[in-house]
């Protein structure tokens, strides 16, 4: 008998509507908080509300992990459907989420958790690439094994336009937030995947259109990645902006498909609005 493989992550790892349904990935909705509520990610909180809810009070909406409950809860439904659950949760070195889903997982005989070791539109490509696999025709153990030496290799830098969230979140001083203010910095953040923690990168000046060009040039100058996928996340950026970001990563390489993913309630709450994610695999 065929085995039954169902691919799921939490919601933190971004991926697009189109390509969720394409695949038939299952989502484990991270909790939102604000205005005194727990709501679920996703199904009745966007990253719009998170934006709104900081204009509206000038206060962070937060989100955390699917508690270990959740978590059994959501593969309950799916093992009992006769599915063997692969599933990706954002990294443990910035959330419970990993360890909860793990929790949960030891209650079952054919559930594997697997560290993403990062966040956003990588955790999204990361499980895109184990969908692709079981498409193909990948058993449970090799889509497992490979989706485990994939993180390893996970690229994704981020550009921040503003520092206002991240001071307000306790991720930056408020000198470092004046200084970047008045002197027109933009901060750049990276994935460490060893860790699966965010660390500072270089510092960019000027206007945020001029500072996004020279953060692709340098971030993609001779790399050695995968072709197939690479992923531009944002929290908020124009249409117009955006495919501009495409035709300038579409002249510097020649990646098969460039995606454009709007980024979830999770790192929006971190970030604030308009910032700029990139990811892709390397090859080494």
């Amino acid at each position: 008998m065929e085995e039954k493989i169902v691919i799921t992550c939490d919601s933190a790892l971004d991926l697009s509507l189109d390509l969720i349904k394409e695949y038939n990935i299952r989502v484990l909705p991270m909790i939102v908080k604000m205005d005194g509520e727990e709501l679920l990610d996703m199904e009745e909180a966007s990253p719009d509300d998170i934006l709104s809810y900081h204009d509206r009070t000038d206060d962070l909406a937060t989100t955390s992990a699917p508690s270990m409950q959740q978590a059994f809860q959501f593969f309950t439904r799916l093992v009992h459907m006769g599915y063997t659950i692969i599933h990706f949760a954002m990294s443990g070195g910035m959330s419970r989420s990993y360890e909860n889903a793990q929790a949960a997982a030891e209650q079952f005989r054919k559930v594997t958790v697997i560290d993403s070791k990062t966040a956003s539109v990588a955790g999204g490509l990361l499980v895109l690439r184990a969908a692709e696999m079981l498409r193909g025709g990948s058993s449970a153990e090799e889509i497992i094994a490979k989706s485990r030496q994939i993180v390893k290799k996970l690229q994704e830098p981020f550009l921040i336009d503003e520092m206002e969230f991240l001071y307000k979140g306790g991720r930056a001083s408020m000198l470092s937030a004046f200084m970047a203010g008045l002197f027109n910095i933009k901060p750049s953040l990276y994935v460490d995947n060893s860790e699966g923690t965010l660390k500072a990168g270089k510092k960019y000046r000027g206007k945020f259109e001029n500072s996004a060009k020279t953060f692709i040039q340098e971030s993609l100058k001779g790399i050695r990645a995968e072709k197939k996928h690479l992923m531009i996340g944002h929290t908020g950026l124009s249409n117009g902006f955006l495919e501009d970001c495409r035709t300038e990563i579409q002249n510097l390489t020649s990646f098969e498909h460039i995606h454009i993913i709007r980024a979830g309630c999770t790192i929006t709450s971190h970030l604030g609005k308009n910032a700029l994610i990139l990811a892709w695999i390397n090859e080494n």
